[in-house]
């Protein structure tokens, strides 16, 4: 079987690259003998991170546009099913997009795969808040083309009407290594860039709360999660030069790895877990930092830069260690030691992403088989 895929890959975020490496993991699951094709903005990194073949999403403005979408078309023709996400795909605006955003792309890749005969399906892809009414009226359109809707969460299923299943995140899909007993003084802290005056707040907040935990003993790390390939204010490293250089050690993702054939990003991604899950404490304003600190069942606190980090916390019964981001220096500290003196809570939130996530292995399992 064919799959296509199509999402924001390429772009050496780590949140994004490990949701691709999930959906294909649960794809395979399914089908040993998928292959696929993905739709990106980086094909290049995309073929060389994953070892898959990657084309361009189609474009009306870009140079090449033609061929793009020429090529585009061929892929679909040759796809037996087409999957949009997982990730917030669906962004009408975004620090980085202008108004329309994604929508109109999303909306002519469905298309086309129509006119190509190709079935589409959504795959725990998110829709970024603040749609405009003509932004949920293209939404209702894409979820109407599809053969199966299943989104990160329910804010996003009301866009696409009532067949819409919020089936959770595909990290919470992803298989976990065997991971180490924590150390018991160790703070990793990620952060990505924001608007300024959320990013000078957070930052104060989060400068502060680690110089309390350094002072009270503890040794602690920075997790960069993207590095800023051909996307403007995405580079966390900038972050950590600009306020924890003297503080923290940096530890680079996977995806600042050397990579081959016999060591794709699967690979070193386990490698990252296995380090990340021997933290004693996180405290995130990265997605996904957070999340799967949470799946391996590390205590941690999130900082809810956009609504999507609080929907999660909550929905996982963490609304206790979610906070604002005009959160003080105070509040950040007390919720930390909070956290890292509730394993337990953190262990039954980690037995509640793995049932979500067969929950999302379930529904690719059902889209995939559903062909057969």
């Amino acid at each position: 079987m064919r799959i296509g895929i199509a999402g924001w890959f390429g772009s050496d975020n780590l949140g994004d690259e490990l949701l691709l490496h999930s959906l294909m993991t649960n794809v395979r699951a399914a089908d040993p003998a998928a292959s696929f094709v993905v739709l990106c903005p980086v094909p290049e990194r995309v073929a060389e991170l994953h070892g898959v073949d990657a084309i361009h999403m189609p474009t009306l403005r870009a140079a090449g546009s033609a061929g793009r979408n020429v090529a585009v078309q061929r892929a679909l023709r040759d796809c037996d099913l087409l999957l949009l996400g997982p990730g917030t795909v669906f962004q009408e605006r975004s620090p980085n997009l202008p108004w329309p955003g994604t929508l109109p792309m999303f909306a002519r890749i469905v298309a086309m795969a129509r006119t190509a005969g190709t079935p589409v399906a959504i795959t725990g892809a998110g829709v970024r808040e603040g749609a405009t009414p003509a932004g949920r009226a293209v939404l209702r359109g894409i979820g109407a083309a599809c053969r199966a809707v299943g989104v990160r969460d329910q804010r996003s299923a009301d866009h696409f009407g009532k067949s819409a299943r919020a089936i959770g995140d595909m990290a919470y899909a992803l298989p976990l290594p065997t991971v180490p007993a924590p150390d018991k003084n160790r703070l990793a802290v990620s952060m990505r860039p924001l608007a300024p005056e959320m990013e000078a707040a957070v930052l104060a907040a989060l400068t502060e709360t680690v110089r309390r935990f350094t002072a009270d003993g503890w040794t602690g790390a920075f997790l960069p999660m993207a590095y800023g390939r051909d996307t403007q204010g995405e580079d966390d490293a900038t972050i950590y030069d600009a306020a924890f250089r003297d503080e923290l050690d940096l530890v680079a993702n996977p995806l600042a790895a050397p990579f081959s054939e016999d060591n794709r990003f699967g690979v070193v991604l386990d490698e990252w877990m296995t380090r990340l899950a021997g933290h004693r404490l996180v405290i995130g304003a990265r997605l996904h930092a957070v999340l799967l600190a949470v799946t391996l069942g590390v205590p941690t606190v999130a900082i809810a830069y956009e609504r999507k980090v609080l929907d999660a916390f909550t929905d996982l019964g963490l609304a206790e260690f979610v906070l604002l981001p005009d959160a003080d220096a105070d509040t950040l500290h007390r919720a930390a030691l909070r956290a890292a003196a509730s394993p337990e809570e953190f262990r039954a939130a980690a037995g509640r992403v793995a049932a979500q996530g067969g929950i999302a292995r379930d529904f690719v399992a059902s889209v995939v088989k559903g062909l057969a």
